[in-house]
């Protein structure tokens, strides 16, 4: 499927904030270069590698206080995107897991907030605000397999038209 005008507000803000994330595959950084950056499909058939970004949605909640009433009424909502950044070096690189974490964190806000410096936040007047969480970790099998950079986006659309935003 494409993505265009006629897909839902949700959709063209995830599409948008994928394709901010390949930059990083492009060679936008000059400190990391990212293998890969994915939405996964239904069944999930990926296997993490190291520097693999992986864009999920997660958690969406109502946010009453900046929805509007009238007719139609909109309906402000509040997105969770985890942006799960993975970090498998060698057993026999000697470069500090914390630096890379560091170093890719860094560069995934970088990526995250691209474009206009103090608008970034709107992708492009779809939302109406977005926000960079704190970094959770990542652990499996007692060591650091990377971490997650939760990206919170309010947005707000017509109650009968997930289409427009308002």
């Amino acid at each position: 499927m494409s993505v265009t005008a006629s897909r839902p507000i949700i959709e063209r803000i995830a599409v948008t904030l994928f394709e901010r994330l390949r930059l990083l595959t492009a060679g936008a950084s000059d400190f990391i270069k990212v293998r890969e950056v994915i939405r996964p499909t239904r069944i999930e058939d990926f296997r993490p590698q190291h520097l693999q970004i992986v864009l999920k949605q997660s958690d969406v909640e109502d946010v009453p206080e900046l929805s509007f009433p009238g007719n139609p009424p909109a309906k402000a909502k509040r997105q969770r995107f985890d942006v799960h950044c993975h970090l498998l070096p060698s057993e026999k690189d000697p470069t500090p897991i914390d630096e890379y974490a560091t170093v890719f964190e860094a560069e995934v806000i970088k990526a995250v907030t691209e474009g206009d410096a103090d608008y970034w936040h709107t992708f492009g007047g779809l939302a109406i605000d977005a926000q960079v969480g704190p970094k959770e970790p990542i652990a499996a099998d007692g060591g650091v397999d990377g971490f997650t950079l939760p990206v919170f986006v309010t947005y707000r659309t017509s109650e009968q038209d997930p289409y427009t935003a308002r």
